[in-house]
C-alpha cells in the first residue's frame, strides 16, 4: 500500500496535520509518496523521504500519481490538510480512529479490487437521524471525495476536469463496471477551502466558486446521464454550480 499526497505551498501545513497523522498511526515513510508543485520541491526535498517533483495543477499531479504507481498497486491519495479520520456514528460523539493503517488495509479488502472512500465530514449531527453506516459496495455512483480515498492502481483512468475531479473518478470507475466502497462508518476530520495553501494559494475564494461553476457544467454536459446541477445557497457559497449524482 502506497500512500500518495499532492502537496503546494502547505511545508509546516502538511507537516502538522497530515504527515504528523500517518506517523500516529505508525506509517512507513518509505511508503508515504509526497507529489509536490514546482514551487514548493526545494522546501521539501531534504525533509520528507520520497519527494516527487509533480506539476503545476491538482489535475495533472493527479494524473501524474496514477501514472507514477504500477497497475494494479493499491494507492490511497490523501490531502496535504487531514488533521484525523474519526468515527460517524449514530447519536456518537466522533472520536479519532484507534487504527488509520488497518482501516486502509481493511478497506482494500472490502472493495472488490476498485475504489473506496470515507465520509467527506465528521460532524455529529450529519448522522444523528441516520440508521448506523455501513459498508455500501457496488457499482454504484456515490460521492468519494478526493480528500482520503483508495483504489487498486489503473492506467486507464484519466481524469479531465480541473476541479471537482472526484466525481470524473467514481463516474469512470462507474462507467467500467468497477465496484466503489463507501465506509460510512468513518469521516474525514479537516478544513475545506480555509487553510492556506493548496487550491486556495491559486485562487481566491470568488475565483474558486467561479472555477467550480466551470468544472460542473464541464462534467454536467460530458456525463448528462449520470450527474445533474444544483446551486449552492449557503452564504459562503452563494449561487455555486454544483452535482449530485443521479439514483
Amino acid at each position: 500500500m502506497k500512500i500518495a499526497i499532492p502537496s503546494h505551498k502547505r511545508f509546516n501545513s502538511f507537516k502538522k496535520r497530515t504527515y504528523a497523522l500517518l506517523m500516529r498511526h505508525g506509517f512507513d515513510e518509505n511508503d508515504i509518496y509526497i507529489f509536490v508543485s514546482p514551487e514548493s520541491y526545494e522546501e521539501y526535498k531534504d525533509e520528507f523521504k520520497n519527494v516527487i517533483l509533480s506539476k503545476n495543477n491538482i489535475l495533472d499531479t493527479r494524473n501524474h500519481i496514477i501514472d507514477f504507481f504500477d497497475e494494479g498497486e493499491k494507492v490511497v491519495e490523501m490531502d496535504d490538510d487531514i488533521l484525523s479520520i474519526k468515527t460517524t456514528i449514530k447519536n456518537t460523539k466522533p472520536v479519532e480512529v484507534d487504527d488509520l493503517k488497518l482501516i486502509f488495509e481493511e478497506s482494500f479488502e472490502k472493495c472488490q479490487g476498485g475504489l473506496w472512500g470515507f465520509n467527506s465530514v465528521v460532524t455529529g449531527n450529519n448522522f444523528k437521524n441516520k440508521v448506523n453506516p455501513i459498508d455500501n459496495v457496488k457499482i454504484q455512483r456515490i460521492t468519494i471525495v478526493n480528500s482520503c480515498l483508495g483504489y487498486f492502481n489503473r492506467k486507464d483512468i484519466k481524469l479531465s476536469v480541473k476541479e471537482k475531479e472526484d466525481y470524473e473518478r467514481v463516474i469512470l470507475f462507474y462507467i467500467k463496471g468497477i465496484p466503489i466502497l463507501k465506509r460510512e462508518m468513518y469521516g474525514i476530520y479537516t478544513r475545506y477551502w480555509t487553510y492556506a495553501g493548496g487550491i486556495q494559494a491559486r485562487y481566491n475564494t470568488e475565483e474558486r466558486i467561479k472555477v467550480q461553476s466551470e468544472a460542473a457544467e464541464y462534467l454536467f454536459n460530458l456525463y448528462p446521464e449520470h450527474v445533474y446541477k444544483c446551486v449552492r445557497k449557503t452564504k459562503w457559497k452563494q449561487g455555486m454550480v454544483d452535482l449530485r449524482f443521479r439514483k
